[in-house]
Formats: C-alpha cells, sequence, structure tokens
C-alpha cells in the first residue's frame, strides 16, 4: 500500500494543482450567469426569455470554439515536452491567426443564425429583444477566441492560474457592467437587456487583452533569439485546424445533444422542461469538477507523449481515473440522499420536483459514465488524438443517445423521463468506445523502443 501511494501520490497532486484554478474559473463563470439571469429577471419575464433564446443559439458556435481551441493545449503540452522552443513561438502565432480566423467563421455563423432567427417558431413577443442582444453578443466571439489562444497557450505550458485570474477579474467587471447598463446606475445609460449585451462584450475584450499582455511575459515564449519561418507558421496553423476541428465537432456533439433533447421535453410537457433545467443545472456542478481534472490530465498526458514514456502515461492516466471516481462517489451519493430537496431550491411546484427528483436518479447514473468519458477524451487530446474519438462522440450521442431517448419517451411509454434514458446507454458506449481507442495507442506506444522508463 505505501509503495502504490508513493507510486501515485505525485500524480494525485500535480493534476489536482493544474485542475483547481481551471474549477475555481468555471466556478466564477456559472456564478455569473446565475447573476445574469437575476438582473436581467428583473426586468420581466419577457426579457429572461429573450436571453434564455438568444443565449441558447450562441451556445452553438462558442461551444464549437471552445473545443477548437483545445488543440493548442496538447500541441504546446507536446512541444514544451520535448523542449521545442522554435516550435513554441510557432504555436504562439499559429494559435492567434487560426482562433482569429475561426472566430471571423463563427461570427459569420451567428450573423447567418441572426437572420434566421424569425424562423425558428419562438414567440412574436420576444424576438425583437432576442435578436437585438443576440447581436450584441455574437460580437464578444472574437475577443473571446483571442482569450482562448492565450488561455490554451498558458494551459500547454502547465499555467492555468492566468486564464482564471483573467477570467475572475472578468467577471467582477461584467456584473459591474449589468448593474450600471441594464438598470442605468451612476449616470449610465439605462439600455435594459441590450446593456447585459454590451457587459458581456466589454468583459470579453478585456479578457483578450490582458491575457494577450501577459501571455508576452511566459518564459518559454520569450526565447527572443528563436526565428520562425513562414513555411514553420503554415505548417503549424494546418496543425491546429487538423487537431482542433474534431475537437470542435466533439463537444459540438455533446452540447447540441443535451440542447436537442431539451427541446424533445419541451414537445411533451411545460413540467418536463422545467424539471429537465433544473437537473440540467445540477448535473453542471459534476461536469465542472471532472472537466477540470480533464484539462490537469490534458496537459500531463501530452508532455509525457511528447517524452515517450508509456508508464509514467499509465500511471497519470490511472491516478486521474482514481480523482474523478472518489468525486463521483461523493457527489451521487449526494444527490441520491438530496434527491427530493435539491429541487425545491428551484420551484415550489409539487410536479416539477417529483419528477425532478426521479430525473436526479438517471443523472446519477450516467454522470459516471460521463466523468469517465471526459477523463478518457482529455487522455486522446493529450496525445493528439482527436478525429476517431470526435466520430466516436457523434455515433454515441446521435446515432444512440438520441434515438433511444426519442424512442423510449414516444413509443416507449417514458414520457419525460425517458428522453433522460438515453444518455446513460449512448454514454457507456462511448466510453467503451474511448477505452477500446486508448488501448491501441497504448499499444503502439509501447512498441516504440525508449531509453528511459
Amino acid at each position: 500500500m505505501k509503495r502504490y501511494w508513493r507510486l501515485f501520490r505525485p500524480h494525485y497532486a500535480e493534476t489536482q494543482r493544474l485542475a483547481l484554478p481551471v474549477i475555481i474559473a468555471q466556478v466564477g463563470q456559472i456564478t455569473v450567469g446565475l447573476v445574469d439571469n437575476m438582473m436581467i429577471g428583473q426586468l420581466g419575464k419577457t426579457e429572461l426569455a429573450a436571453a434564455a433564446f438568444a443565449n441558447t443559439l450562441f451556445a452553438l458556435p462558442l461551444i464549437f470554439g471552445m473545443g477548437f481551441s483545445m488543440a493548442i493545449t496538447p500541441l504546446v503540452g507536446q512541444a514544451m515536452g520535448k523542449s521545442k522552443f522554435k516550435q513554441l513561438k510557432a504555436l504562439k502565432t499559429g494559435a492567434i491567426i487560426t482562433n482569429s480566423i475561426m472566430a471571423i467563421l463563427l461570427a459569420f455563423t451567428c450573423w447567418m443564425l441572426y437572420i434566421f432567427m424569425p424562423e425558428m417558431n419562438q414567440p412574436d413577443s420576444i424576438i425583437e429583444q432576442s435578436r437585438s442582444f443576440f447581436s450584441i453578443i455574437s460580437l464578444s466571439i472574437i475577443p473571446l477566441m483571442i482569450f482562448l489562444s492565450g488561455k490554451q497557450l498558458a494551459e500547454g505550458l502547465s499555467n492555468t492560474r492566468l486564464a482564471m485570474v483573467v477570467t475572475l477579474i472578468a467577471n467582477v467587471i461584467n456584473i459591474i457592467g449589468n448593474y450600471l447598463l441594464i438598470f442605468g446606475k451612476f449616470g449610465a445609460p439605462q439600455l435594459g437587456l441590450n446593456g447585459a449585451g454590451w457587459s458581456t462584450l466589454l468583459s470579453r475584450i478585456i479578457m483578450a487583452l490582458i491575457i494577450m499582455l501577459f501571455i508576452k511575459k511566459l518564459k518559454p515564449l520569450r526565447v527572443s533569439a528563436v526565428k520562425v519561418n513562414a513555411t514553420e507558421a503554415i505548417q503549424t496553423i494546418k496543425s491546429i485546424f487538423k487537431l482542433g476541428v474534431p475537437m470542435g465537432l466533439h463537444m459540438f456533439s455533446e452540447a447540441s445533444a443535451f440542447i436537442l433533447a431539451g427541446i424533445m421535453i419541451g414537445w411533451l410537457s411545460d413540467t418536463g422542461l422545467a424539471a429537465h433545467q433544473i437537473v440540467i443545472s445540477l448535473s453542471t456542478f459534476g461536469f465542472m469538477l471532472y472537466q477540470g481534472i480533464g484539462v490537469g490530465t490534458t496537459i500531463r498526458i501530452s508532455q509525457f507523449t511528447a517524452r515517450q514514456v508509456p508508464s509514467l502515461i499509465k500511471r497519470a492516466s490511472n491516478a486521474s481515473f482514481q480523482i474523478v471516481l472518489a468525486m463521483v462517489l461523493v457527489i451521487s451519493s449526494a444527490f441520491i440522499l438530496l434527491r427530493n430537496w435539491l429541487p425545491q431550491l428551484f420551484t415550489n411546484d409539487a410536479e416539477v420536483i417529483s419528477l425532478a427528483s426521479d430525473m436526479i436518479i438517471v443523472l446519477v447514473i450516467f454522470q459516471v459514465f460521463d466523468a469517465f468519458q471526459i477523463i478518457y477524451s482529455s487522455i486522446l487530446r493529450g496525445m493528439a488524438d482527436a478525429t476517431i474519438p470526435g466520430i466516436l462522440t457523434a455515433i454515441s450521442y446521435f446515432g444512440i443517445a438520441i434515438p433511444f431517448s426519442y424512442w423510449a419517451s414516444f413509443h416507449g411509454g417514458f414520457g419525460e423521463i425517458g428522453i433522460w434514458l438515453g444518455f446513460p446507454l449512448g454514454l457507456s458506449i462511448c466510453t467503451l468506445l474511448f477505452h477500446l481507442r486508448l488501448k491501441i495507442l497504448n499499444k503502439n506506444m509501447a512498441q516504440i523502443p525508449t531509453s528511459k522508463q
């Protein structure tokens, strides 16, 4: 037992050190989202509904962009693991260029969504305000993608604190901006819902400016004697796009599947939709923790992969699985024990509380597979393996989970709860497929001769 502890203790400590700032930043983001909704809710239910519709649409290009930018981290981690400072400089330039190009493409996507918003069968009372708000927050995709290029560069260098600090500063600015611009306080114009949009845009511009300023100060990127030619820069840009597009599709598949589930449950009843939103909000807590561990795992695996040390890759991977297993046991126990009380934090409606309580049981089942799926995908990401995992994710969600959810709900007689039944099935299959994919990669790596294990 002592030997086991000696082997894994450094991996526990380092993974948690990298993960903690990510988790703190995500908690900050969730808190700002809640404060945003509270402030907008004071304007009225029409404004709140308009904001919800706009934010749901904006989430689609936003999540793809976030997934795309994640390609930068393993590439930087591998270059860092090999001490290739010239490649690091090329990645710095390439990251900013590729994310800027993607920002323009995503902004164009937002413009197309803006045009078609009136055709999406939403209440006429919210369309005008929703389009106006959407047009403002869509502009923020550009500074946000620039921020993400700096964030992923820093994380690839094992620096997760920089993005945390910048995010928390921006969160404070966003809350203050909301208060001033929504309600017209201290001489500021009273802009209502649009005030929340302008505050978001301003905070994200500041995020981009701050992180670009501090990225220049990171030691591995300050090697002034290293010069990168045009051919190397173009090759780096190609590498980021090659890895980033499937990573973006991976995250997009997962997020859009849950959005589609929300749409389907809305076909059944308002009670089901309300319960769904409550349980999705609760699931974010566990996802946030597992995703933080996943980021730390990607950073460590990318560096060990560069050094071609299979024993350390295996040990670091196992440590991450053990950490999330402990988290799952604690969080699942809390959800089961409090499943009748937690929905009461959101509503007093007895039907919604009862249905949400039943959905929490399904949540406990699928989050076990979700936690392991996150770690598997993080390990594969650290190995710069994205195309096949992206395909496997799309198959698991849209080939298995969503069709089964539809059948269980509309033909299997399970009603609203049936929508949730597809996710344990889809995620368990996705986890198994990721496990098999990782076994293949580990087997191939084990065949590479190394001088130091």
